[in-house]
């Protein structure tokens, strides 16, 4: 388990072990993107996800999700993918989810900076269009976190606001 301190905040890398635990916090994270996603509930209660998938990729990619930790206490996660844009492939600040009683104490800020590093490079940041509230957060703060950034070449995505994101 690899475990990253920065600012009194701990990123916990996630094993299979925690699956249970990412998964709870993942239908948390669906069920307020619901607001704006327009994502139905299944007949289970559930949204779609399943404790299988989150326990099938905890195991083949184990660097997928961080459970993040302030001061003891569990707060959220990032999961991180790794994909291909601009005939490359990055690694991707794919969902970041703070319970919303952890919000405005500086969280999101302290995991971009302990993931996106001068020595990282380059890092995808996909953001809903529809989700206004986080595409006014990364436009106020993006540069404040120290990022450069800009739109990646190639057609707009339908879904998604693209930046290519960089530490200075």
């Amino acid at each position: 388990m690899r475990v990253v301190d920065v600012d009194g905040l701990r990123l916990v890398t996630a094993t299979v072990q925690d699956a249970e635990v990412v998964f709870r916090l993942m239908q948390l994270y669906y069920f307020e993107s619901s607001a704006w996603s327009g994502e139905e509930i299944l007949p289970s209660g559930l949204y779609d996800s399943t404790l299988l998938d989150v326990q099938l990729r905890l195991r083949d990619e184990p660097e997928w999700t961080r459970l993040l930790w302030l001061d003891g206490v569990l707060c959220g996660f990032v999961q991180v993918d790794n994909v291909e844009i601009e005939g490359r492939r990055l690694p991707e600040l794919a969902d970041l989810f703070i319970l919303p009683k952890h919000r405005g104490k500086g969280i999101a800020t302290a995991v971009v900076k302990a993931l996106v590093r001068p020595e990282t490079g380059d890092w995808l940041l996909a953001t809903f269009w529809k989700d206004k509230a986080a595409l006014a957060y990364w436009d106020r703060n993006l540069a404040k976190m120290g990022m450069t950034h800009r739109v990646p070449s190639g057609p707009e995505h339908a879904d998604f606001r693209l930046f290519v994101i960089t530490a200075r």
